[in-house]
């Protein structure tokens, strides 16, 4: 189960987050109850459109028991944020968990499964994240941008795995790790498009299958790049 900070301290400033109760039990539940509610209400209104009372009637509280739990719609931004690196953190333990035993392919293979699993269970909050990463401070935002890396990372130590034990064979696993988190957020950012053609069960399998294709296929030569930043993103910037 993912544990929200009870006296989260965004990394641009010195506060925590107050609570008027002493249940921490009780409190982690209702803070996760209300930034899953409270990213559909952002997406569907917008941030700066949303007022405290729409998002305390999105919990089924009156404005009063809202205020219990959280502060400021700030608060809730930071806890949305703090719940996706938490909740990251979370499935990178399981996932390496579940693949430690498994030969190259099949830990690939069950490793995306997780990931877009996790990523469709929460997708309202991380099509809300990606909206307002440019608005985010700049220790905000570097520490969203650090936490989508760790997957990639993962991912491509997961893909060097499988060059060095011969089941795969691939000139740039930077890229084809990126390659793979980018499925995570077509799936949610086009989920319009792609759930009028397949289940979550049949994009991954479709996915995995052509990825498999590309790693276990003998390559072409293709020139090697740089992949090292050059310049910041618009996100870094």
């Amino acid at each position: 189960m993912v544990v929200l900070n009870e006296t989260i301290k965004p990394p641009h400033a010195k506060r925590s987050i107050r609570t008027y109760s002493h249940d921490k039990a009780l409190v982690n539940e209702k803070r996760i109850e209300i930034v899953q509610l409270a990213s559909k209400v952002f997406i569907k209104r917008g941030y700066d459109g949303t007022s405290m009372r729409e998002l305390a009637k999105s919990v089924h509280k009156s404005t009063g028991a809202f205020y219990h739990y959280v502060g400021s719609k700030k608060d809730i931004l930071y806890l949305i944020l703090d719940f996706t690196v938490t909740n990251q953190q979370d499935f990178l333990a399981k996932m390496r968990e579940r693949v430690g035993g498994l030969n190259a392919i099949e830990a690939l293979k069950e490793a995306i499964r997780i990931y877009l699993g996790s990523i469709e269970e929460y997708a309202d909050m991380h099509i809300f994240v990606n909206h307002v990463m440019v608005s985010l401070g700049k220790s905000e935002r570097q520490m969203m941008l650090d936490a989508a890396q760790r997957v990639s990372d993962f991912f491509e130590e997961l893909l060097l795995r499988g060059i060095q034990e011969g089941a795969f064979s691939a000139n740039n696993t930077k890229m084809l790790a990126h390659n793979i988190v980018v499925l995570g957020n077509s799936w949610v950012n086009r989920r319009w498009y792609w759930r009028k053609y397949f289940t979550l069960d049949e994009y991954t399998k479709e996915q995995t299958y052509l990825i498999i294709q590309i790693l276990t296929c003998v390559p072409h030569y293709i020139p090697m790049i740089n992949m090292e930043p050059t310049t910041k993103s618009a996100y870094e910037s």
